[in-house]
């Protein structure tokens, strides 16, 4: 089997932040809470939305609530503004004409959106999994969403790699036994890894697509 390269999806191939900040500002107006400025939610948009109301109410039926507002503003907004990250077209069309590898994604968003922006972007050749929020037994950082993928395609963690954006992404795919590739061209922050985590060194980081491209195909 070839190769494996898993992708995280926003803010490794694409953008949709100001979509899913909006989303969650649409929440914590409801509750009365405060609302999140850009710094904010770059520091915070790790988990899914599932997830993250689950840490910030504890009742219930708000969780319920909170997720129905997410989502629904989320389903009418998400193309709106929804673009791919300069140069990852280009990036995937010449991984894909190397012919060593197979590609997936594996990311925290909700399935159904994450299968109509690959679509709206005619990605879909690209990619021989997606995986999105609520697909695996857990999302990340758990490994479960990693495995499943690797599952699917029949690939090994060994020969492997997940590239992300996030220290939530880097947790997953070392939880997961799959090479962790940091990238911070998008929203990712180098700071934002814990050496506490990757006590043998911190991960690879790359600032561009042409020297992830280097690294994978070396």
């Amino acid at each position: 089997m070839k190769p494996c390269i898993l992708f995280d999806w926003d803010g490794t191939l694409a953008h949709n932040f100001s979509v899913i900040k909006n989303a969650l500002n649409r929440v914590f107006s409801h509750f009365g809470l405060p609302e999140w400025q850009d710094d904010d939610a770059e520091k915070n948009i790790r988990l899914t939305a599932k997830d993250l109301f689950a840490t910030l109410f504890d009742d219930t039926d708000d969780r319920q609530k909170a997720l129905e507002i997410y989502l629904g503003y989320v389903e009418k907004n998400h193309l709106i503004d929804f673009v791919s990250i300069d140069g990852a077209a280009v990036f995937l069309k010449n991984l894909q004409a190397t012919d060593r590898f197979v590609m997936g994604v594996v990311s925290n968003k909700t399935q159904r959106f994450l299968d109509a922006e690959i679509d709206y972007l005619g990605w879909q050749d690209y990619f021989m999994v997606q995986i999105g929020a609520g697909t695996a037994a857990k999302d990340k950082p758990h490994p479960d969403s990693i495995n499943m993928a690797l599952s699917q395609i029949g690939g090994h963690a060994k020969n492997s790699f997940y590239i992300g954006d996030t220290h939530t992404d880097m947790i997953a795919a070392k939880n997961a036994g799959i090479e962790p590739l940091f990238v911070t061209y998008g929203l990712g922050r180098v700071k934002d890894l814990s050496s506490q985590v990757f006590t043998h060194g911190l991960p690879k980081c790359f600032d561009n697509y042409d020297d992830l491209f280097d690294y994978l195909t070396k």
